[in-house]
């Protein structure tokens, strides 16, 4: 078994345990919120975690009296005048795998020499070089992931989001369907692999992931997954955006995911209609039993209340998807050519 799909399948369990140090940490989460009463957020990322942080800033901001963004730290430090207006007064949360991305460790260092601002951040390595610059440091070692690609990684941080989004906006629904998304992760997991596994197996060659709402971030870092695991182009787009140009790219050989929302079927149920005729494989994710409009599969997310949390089982199916077709292709994705777990700018000749 490939690393990679090893870090997939231990994705519940590695849930489970967020889930109880998050328990633990709540005094210590209150206390940060107690001292620090900004309602403005933050959120930076890079590449994978860029695209969490887009999720995070989506959710945070739908919160009453809140507002929030997500920076790449690659822009930040390119240009902090730019972004001093959007950083001053806010709480920053950092996201990273390694906690030892040069873009991240740069920016936030900057940030809290010149705004004082107070930082959370979320990662998978204890004592990193973000440590030592937040005020609360909440490092989860048993969701690294040692293959190159993100996975069980991007979808603890995810969770991580939510847990933390859940106690600064005192929504325990949102807490209870994130521990609900790893107690059936297993299940899910079993019950699906053989139609992923049969997905995997036709002819397409590229791959669109379309999703809205508090999931767009974990959505593209789907996309992502099929670039980075399978080697094959991966894009990602809001729903209905679809339709405003990029459905011209779609053809006999595209794979489309799509998830979509409760409680609306007549304009999502166009969508799906209009890029079926476009061709290709579509594979259609919501809460629904059956599959309405005839789309070649369809994936239920069952026994999860929160939107939101859906994102934790759609991107097994998107993670699982990319592995499988990586190995129907010869590849390894453990190893994907030219990419490196975090990036250092020392060997890019930076100092």
């Amino acid at each position: 078994m490939f690393i990679t799909e090893a870090e997939i399948l231990d994705t519940p369990q590695a849930l489970a345990a967020t889930v109880q140090y998050f328990s633990k940490q709540k005094s210590s989460i209150a206390e940060f919120f107690a001292r620090n009463q900004q309602r403005k957020f933050t959120i930076l990322g890079c590449g994978s975690s860029y695209m969490l942080a887009k999720s995070a800033a989506a959710l945070f901001d739908s919160f009453a009296g809140t507002s929030a963004r997500a920076i790449p730290a690659g822009d930040y430090i390119l240009d902090p005048e730019f972004w001093k207006e959007t950083v001053r007064g806010s709480t920053v949360i950092a996201l990273s795998r390694s906690g030892l991305t040069s873009e991240m460790v740069m920016a936030v260092k900057h940030i809290r020499e010149t705004f004082a601002c107070p930082t959370i951040s979320l990662t998978a390595k204890e004592s990193s070089d973000l440590s030592a610059l937040s005020d609360l440091d909440m490092a989860m070692p048993w969701i690294y992931d040692n293959s190159v690609c993100q996975t069980r990684t991007v979808a603890n941080l995810y969770a991580a989001i939510l847990l933390l989004a859940s106690e600064y906006a005192e929504l325990p629904s949102l807490w209870e369907s994130v521990l609900a998304a790893g107690i059936e992760g297993n299940a899910f997991h079993l019950k699906n692999r053989p139609v992923l596994e049969d997905i995997s197996a036709q002819n397409w060659d590229n791959a669109v992931v379309l999703a809205d709402g508090p999931v767009c971030g974990i959505a593209e870092e789907g996309a992502l997954a099929f670039t980075e695991i399978a080697m094959l182009p991966g894009r990602y787009f809001h729903l209905l955006d679809y339709r405003h140009g990029p459905i011209v790219i779609g053809g006999e050989r595209t794979l489309t995911l799509m998830l979509l929302r409760p409680g609306e079927d007549v304009l999502q149920g166009a969508m799906v209609r209009d890029v079926i005729s476009r061709g290709g494989i579509v594979v259609t994710v919501s809460d629904a039993a059956e599959n309405r409009y005839g789309a070649n599969a369809h994936i239920q997310i069952s026994g999860i209340g929160a939107f939101a949390a859906w994102g934790i089982p759609f991107i097994y199916i998107v993670q699982m998807l990319a592995l499988l077709k990586a190995v129907a292709l010869g590849g390894n994705p453990d190893q994907p050519a030219g990419l490196d777990p975090y990036i250092s700018l020392a060997s890019c000749g930076v100092s």
